[in-house]
């Protein structure tokens, strides 16, 4: 798998594109000031970079060297720093209540690792810290215009739901949509928006 990503990611051209997710763009603005954020497989760093250069504090994760190589001309060609490391997901140390925001835009986790992420995810975050997620749902492999090719790798609102106990949902919704971010993501998508505010019960 990591071979697979550091072949689609060792070329020039940025296989997303280098514009940030338009989900992310529109809440964007319910991050607090000077945020302290992680980006969870973030690929060739277009959010992360969208992020810094809104003034946060930003943090990115990926599995592909050649991933950070591109997210970091990308950070440098918008004159922002990223501190992005290069780590599979399962051997990351989350920390805390240490993140104000996390962020996991196409994320798709195996399920032999899915479940323990999304517990390291909740007990990262503060209390009133934000998930932000946006995913493929089952739904989208009949669209085939992006995503993971395994069923099992796609997400559900009710998926979400049992993953994080800890969240008030902000939103949690399935919804058809045109997603058009380079040629990685090529039309009309049915995923699952999620924004969950953490609460302490």
């Amino acid at each position: 798998m990591k071979e697979m990503w550091d072949e689609r990611y060792a070329v020039d051209e940025y296989f997303y594109g280098v514009q940030p997710n338009r989900l992310l763009q529109s809440v964007v603005g319910i991050l607090p000031s000077q945020a302290n954020v992680l980006c969870i497989g973030e690929g060739e760093g277009r959010n992360a970079v969208f992020l810094s250069r809104l003034g946060y504090k930003v943090t990115a994760i990926d599995f592909s060297i050649e991933a950070k190589k591109k997210a970091e001309e990308l950070a440098r060609k918008n004159k922002v720093s990223l501190d992005y490391q290069v780590y599979p997901i399962e051997d990351f140390y989350f920390g805390e209540k240490k993140w104000d925001a996390i962020i996991s835009i196409f994320c798709h986790l195996s399920i032999s690792i899915r479940g323990q992420a999304h517990k390291h995810i909740e007990s990262a975050l503060k209390t009133n810290g934000l998930f932000i997620s946006q995913s493929y749902s089952p739904e989208q492999m009949k669209f085939k215009t992006g995503g993971p090719k395994d069923p099992s790798m796609l997400y559900s609102e009710s998926l979400i739901q049992s993953d994080f106990t800890k969240f008030h949902w902000i939103r949690l919704e399935k919804v058809r949509s045109e997603i058009l971010e380079g040629k990685g993501h090529t039309g009309l998508s049915s995923v699952i928006n999620a924004i969950g505010l953490k609460k302490e019960y």
